[in-house]
């Protein structure tokens, strides 16, 4: 069986990862006998080995003439822009020849503003933008899914139930083969023993370009908490100086910081091992693949009740979820003082995690994207 998986972009040596979620994917499709090529499409061409994984970089173009030679074609964080390096011409061209298809879809496939998306700016780039999702984007992702919709020989997924259902309410669509199959956690890597000790330091890790990661909650978290406790935000991107404002506003600068910093996925586990909590508010996910990673660690988790996010935390199993940022607050002082109560959470926490291991999702796409084939 030989499948293409196509994304807009792909991890390289030297590089800051880029769509892990595909990688990891292609490793575990490898590993059962799969012959797996990643096609990007580029501005020029590159043909590369990654970590065992072939891929090629090329103009959407030249992409679209192979596709042929593949059992399979599956889209994963694939975009429509209208350019040589960009996807719209490989999506025409799925259509025109019909070919064998599963697509993953995401929030950015699907959602438009000002549902969910938070960042526009008024700007030439936040407007353009704006135009692409809303017009151009929503059209074309629509008219994609409702033609490979009429063929026996497609598949959508989504990480999360919230997702596919939403999905299907945006897009006024009811698909026969559409299922939730979370991204997988490797548990393995992340794996790191409880340490009662650090149960006062909390850390977050989000990029700082867009308001819907929930930021500025965890800052004002911080003003209903002991002063034992401490803030750790790692992040790049133009809010910093307004979360930097927010600090001061509240008097957290010698308990809340930000590093302007990007941490490589290989190191998280060792990052993780100094904390005991972590924070993720969100405005919307899909899934959060990080906060499902953290929970493999054995770290509390905390969030919102919003979204997908009730689909991956239980409250008081893994972690908390509460709207209340005073009562959530509370709920932590009490648990923190209480080493069994708070190894018991995140023990499950672990436990859930290990449901959703890469191994097993990767078992469970796998055996979905064969019967499109056969």
């Amino acid at each position: 069986m030989k499948i293409a998986i196509i994304t807009s972009r792909y991890p390289k040596e030297n590089q800051l990862y880029n769509h892990m979620f595909v990688h990891v994917r292609a490793l575990y499709f490898k590993s059962q006998g799969v012959d797996v090529t990643i096609l990007v499409p580029a501005k020029e061409k590159s043909i590369y080995n990654y970590q065992g994984i072939h891929v090629i970089e090329d103009v959407s173009s030249e992409i679209a003439n192979v596709l042929g030679k593949y059992d399979l074609l599956y889209l994963h964080l694939l975009n429509q822009y209208p350019l040589k390096n960009g996807g719209f011409s490989i999506y025409n061209a799925i259509l025109k020849n019909k070919y064998p298809v599963a697509i993953y879809i995401h929030g950015t496939d699907v959602l438009k503003y000002p549902e969910y998306l938070y960042d526009f700016t008024w700007s030439i780039k936040g407007i353009v933008k704006y135009l692409y999702i809303n017009t151009w984007n929503h059209f074309w992702m629509k008219r994609f899914l409702r033609q490979i919709s009429l063929s026996n020989r497609y598949l959508i997924m989504t990480p999360s139930l919230w997702m596919k259902n939403h999905t299907e309410k945006i897009l006024a669509i009811k698909f026969e083969k559409f299922y939730a199959v979370p991204n997988g956690v490797d548990t393995e890597l992340f794996d790191v023993p409880f340490n009662y000790q650090n149960r006062h330091k909390i850390i977050t890790i989000r990029p700082l370009s867009d308001v819907k990661y929930g930021v500025d909650m965890s800052i004002e978290l911080m003003r209903f908490l002991p002063d034992i406790f401490t803030l750790d935000i790692y992040g790049k991107g133009f809010l910093k100086y307004k979360y930097e404002q927010l600090i001061k506003k509240y008097n957290l600068e010698n308990r809340v910081r930000i590093i302007d910093d990007f941490i490589e996925r290989k190191d998280l586990p060792t990052l993780f091992s100094n904390y005991g909590i972590f924070s993720a508010f969100t405005l919307f996910d899909s899934q959060g693949v990080i906060m499902c990673e953290a929970m493999a660690s054995r770290l509390l988790t905390i969030s919102n009740n919003n979204s997908a996010i009730s689909e991956f935390i239980e409250d008081r199993i893994g972690g908390l979820i509460d709207d209340d940022l005073e009562k959530l607050a509370q709920r932590i002082i009490e648990i923190t003082n209480d080493s069994h109560v708070m190894e018991n959470i995140v023990k499950e926490g672990r436990s859930g995690m290990t449901k959703i291991n890469w191994r097993k999702q990767g078992e469970k796409e796998l055996f979905l994207l064969k019967q499109i084939v056969t």
